[in-house]
């Protein structure tokens, strides 16, 4: 195209008007234009066919040279270059191989327009303005040689580049091949890592985090990048080289505990770019730390109770009657008659306590049987109306039929220790609601009370043994609670707000099917 602008712009100015459409040259230029829209099309029309595309243009280039040469001398024309352009093309084009073909064809091609032109077998073009005088013998061989040679150095020349293009090229496709295989391995590697991967820049700037970090973060990755380090995560150390624990921040405000370690981020020649920091949620692995500290505790606390159980009871026992034989002598005064009722309120209270710690120490083994837990519920909220301890706290009962395998004896004492903590923390005519509900394969049992509440700080520790608010409590009622369900495989929880206080019980459900087989 650029060639046929250049002939016909040339055209135009040498003639000083528009050149005879009976003109060959013109005729020729019309011709380039034609071809290139024609392939142009083919192109459009069938992208997949590029290579024979590129080889036929290739052929229809050394025609049109061919003409372009034949229209203007023959041996002795200018155009003659346009050969190594073709063959330079090609070599960019469809590679070494053919390269050399169009180096061959083009010197051919020449020579074979340059004698078809001097003997006479091809007539000389007469719709053409261009005067191309004869040369002499001399003069044509000498044009032969020159443009010959010039065309084979371009040709080789051409073949030469074009096959350390295709080596480099080759070279280069197969490093970026390469590449992009370690990159999408890299990718692979961190999409499918299990524990958070952050890098930061040397400002403690967010640059990266892995899908699994933005998952336990609770945020998208795009609202992470940028932010600094301390935002996200809490008692992180700054140094390099470190390995600890700590707090990550959710971006509902709720924090977890984490593990992590800390090293610094190099690049390929040895500069510290930042930091990369490896982290796993530890709340699991807290949860399971904290119940075998409290099992060890429980343990501790089983050897202590059956050690001191009996050391305590037998004194007990004597204490205790002899008390008695002594407020029943008929010498004594009333008041000398109230502090020995005292005396034994207080036995009865120690002894109490020493039968917890051993329930507590030393837990019996669930006897699990099919039961409806409504029931159960109706039991112990039909007893605790009857206690004068109940007074004018309402009792609400809202239950429906809940099968599971329990044993209804640990059951109903669980129930009963919520009910009893919930009419004594309850106001004058409060309300305790008692709830039964079967949900899929759970069931649910919830007491809640609408009394001063938990403080937000104690909410944690009111399944901890010898927690309590009460001046005469013990503190074992509730963790001998979560003692039972637990063994049940369920879990017990407590949320309180706003003066509601709501514990909830979740075990496992028995389906009808199971009761029939």
């Amino acid at each position: 195209l650029g060639v046929g602008l250049v002939l016909l712009g040339g055209t135009l100015v040498v003639e000083g008007g528009a050149p005879s459409t009976s003109d060959a040259l013109f005729q020729l230029v019309l011709g380039v234009f034609a071809t290139s829209l024609g392939f142009a099309v083919w192109l459009a029309l069938r992208p997949g066919d590029v290579v024979r595309l590129a080889f036929t243009l290739i052929g229809v280039d050394l025609v049109l040279v061919s003409a372009l040469v034949y229209l203007t001398g023959g041996a002795q024309s200018g155009f003659t270059f346009l050969y190594g352009t073709v063959a330079l093309a090609a070599s960019v084009v469809v590679g070494p191989r053919p390269t050399l073909v169009v180096a061959g064809l083009a010197p051919i091609l020449y020579v074979s327009v340059a004698l078809g032109v001097a003997g006479g077998l091809l007539p000389a073009p007469t719709q053409t303005r261009i005067v191309v005088l004869a040369p002499s013998d001399a003069e044509f061989s000498l044009a032969l040689l020159r443009n010959i040679v010039g065309l084979l150095l371009v040709g080789g020349l051409a073949a030469v580049l074009s096959d350390r293009l295709h080596q480099t090229t080759g070279a280069l496709v197969r490093a970026t091949e390469s590449a992009v295989v370690n990159a999408r391995l890299t990718e692979d590697i961190v999409r499918s890592l299990g524990a958070g991967l952050v890098t930061t820049n040397l400002d403690e700037i967010v640059q990266t985090i892995n899908e699994a970090g933005a998952r336990m973060l609770a945020r998208d990755d795009a609202a992470l990048v940028g932010r600094p380090l301390d935002a996200l995560f809490r008692d992180v150390a700054s140094t390099p080289e470190s390995r600890s624990e700590g707090t990550a921040q959710r971006g509902d405000g709720t924090s977890f505990p984490i593990g992590y370690s800390r090293t610094p981020l190099v690049s390929h020649d040895g500069q510290v770019r930042g930091s990369l920091l490896l982290f796993q949620d530890l709340t699991e692995l807290t949860t399971l730390r904290d119940k075998a500290e409290r099992a060890e505790r429980l343990a501790v606390l089983g050897q202590l109770a059956a050690g001191l159980a009996h050391e305590i009871r037998n004194p007990l026992g004597a204490i205790s009657g002899s008390v008695e034989l002594v407020r029943d002598a008929e010498a004594l005064g009333g008041e000398d008659k109230h502090l020995l009722e005292t005396v034994l309120g207080e036995v009865s209270r120690v002894n109490e306590l020493v039968s917890a710690m051993l329930e507590l120490g030393r837990p019996s083994a669930p006897e699990r049987r099919r039961v409806d837990l409504a029931d159960v519920a109706r039991e112990v909220v039909e007893l605790a109306r009857r206690q004068p301890t109940t007074g004018s706290v309402k009792l609400v009962l809202d239950v429906e039929p809940a099968l599971a395998t329990v044993d209804p004896a640990q059951v109903r004492q669980v129930l009963w220790n919520l009910v009893k903590n919930a009419i004594q923390f309850s106001t004058k005519d409060g309300e305790v609601r008692v709830t039964v509900r079967a949900t899929g394969d759970r069931v649910v049992l919830e007491v809640t009370d609408h009394g001063r509440g938990i403080d937000p700080a104690d909410v944690t520790h009111v399944f901890d043994p010898f927690f309590t608010k009460r001046k005469h409590g013990v503190g074992l009622g509730l963790a001998i609670a979560k003692q039972i369900v637990e063994a049940h495989g369920g879990s017990i929880a407590v949320t309180s707000e706003a003066g509601t206080t709501r514990f909830v019980i979740s075990l496992a459900a028995t389906e009808p099917a199971q009761l029939e087989a």
